[in-house]
């Protein structure tokens, strides 16, 4: 039996119960169906471990899932690993081996990650748990910044994801966001746990591991606690990103005309709040967010056509095409063959 816990232990504790009261909150389940994305690592073991102690409480139900993708010799290694760690906790365990397809255009870490996504989102279950903590933010904060990224992109991850962009797929929900990987170690240490390494977390030609290692070690030499500033920029950057949306839902309302969008009354408005409708609307598509140049050549173009055959913007399998004074949007994906 575990013995009273220090106070770096309750203090974990104590926020995996706030989460869950927000997921409570979010989710509108009393008592929410929980799959944790164990990787077999620190961070998802301590989540597994706190996670498993609130199940045992009663505020939740949990199960695992670990994704083989294969790239390391040491996969199985890790996978039997997790399955032992979730028979001693009495949790089920999915383990799901996927294919890496190594594309030219993709890095294997990128196929992996959309791969392991791919997995989570045919979960049953009301969230994926994901051990993401504020060091992770930070990071992601960083990448996005230097990738040029506006208020959503910097906005980095959320704490519980929306369910209604992924239909009936789970959301996805990291209690630990606001936990620095320090106190996560001194939990697992204190905790008596065990977790594996992953060698590929060495790898410096990895950007995010480049961040970690190189980069943020040097910022907190001058700025103390870079993690915590990098993670308030990406709360204020959420709060901008959220309300630009409203003005694209706005305005989105304003511009409604026969199933699509008033071209002539989108042509008058400001350039930065036309990209910001149009960037909405397609995301509300399933596209992802076109580079700027890509927005900018549709906004010419919608403001430069005159009639059909003079708009015709393609991204991301959707189709602008403009069938009079209106902006419609349609499927781009060739037709199937019998």
């Amino acid at each position: 039996m575990r013995k009273s816990p220090p106070d770096r232990i309750a203090t974990l504790r104590a926020a995996t119960r706030a989460g869950i009261g927000e997921l409570v909150r979010a989710a509108g389940i009393a008592k929410p169906r929980v799959c944790v994305g164990y990787s077999g690592g620190l961070d998802s073991a301590v989540l597994l471990d706190l996670l498993a102690l609130e199940a045992a409480a009663g505020s939740i139900t949990v199960t695992a899932v670990h994704v083989h993708h294969g790239l390391s010799p040491n996969a199985d290694v890790w996978s039997g690993h997790c399955a032992q760690v979730c028979s001693r906790l009495g949790i089920e365990l999915q383990i799901e081996r996927v294919l890496i397809k190594h594309q030219a255009s993709h890095s294997p870490e990128e196929e992996a990650r959309t791969a392991r996504y791919a997995v989570f989102r045919r979960i049953q279950a009301d969230a994926v748990a994901l051990a993401h903590h504020a060091d992770d933010q930070a990071e992601t904060v960083l990448l996005q910044l230097l990738r040029g990224a506006g208020p959503k992109g910097l906005a980095a991850m959320a704490a519980i994801g929306s369910r209604t962009a992924r239909g009936s797929a789970p959301a996805y929900w990291r209690p630990l966001l606001s936990i620095d990987r320090v106190q996560l170690a001194a939990y697992a240490v204190d905790a008596g746990l065990e977790w594996v390494e992953d060698e590929s977390n060495r790898d410096l030609r990895l950007r995010r591991n480049y961040l970690r290692q190189r980069v943020l070690p040097v910022i907190a030499e001058v700025f103390p606690a870079p993690g915590r500033l990098l993670a308030r920029v990406a709360r204020l950057q959420a709060q901008a990103a959220s309300l630009l949306e409203v003005l694209a839902d706005l305005d989105l309302a304003m511009m409604a005309l026969d199933g699509g969008l008033d071209c002539q009354r989108l042509a008058m408005l400001p350039g930065d709040r036309q990209a910001n409708l149009l960037r909405r609307w397609l995301a509300q598509a399933g596209a992802r967010a076109p580079s700027s140049a890509r927005l900018a050549a549709l906004q010419k173009a919608i403001v430069d056509s005159s009639n059909d055959t003079r708009l015709a913007w393609v991204h991301e399998g959707v189709r602008v095409v403009r069938r009079k004074a209106v902006l419609l949007l349609e499927n781009a994906s060739p037709p199937s063959r019998d």
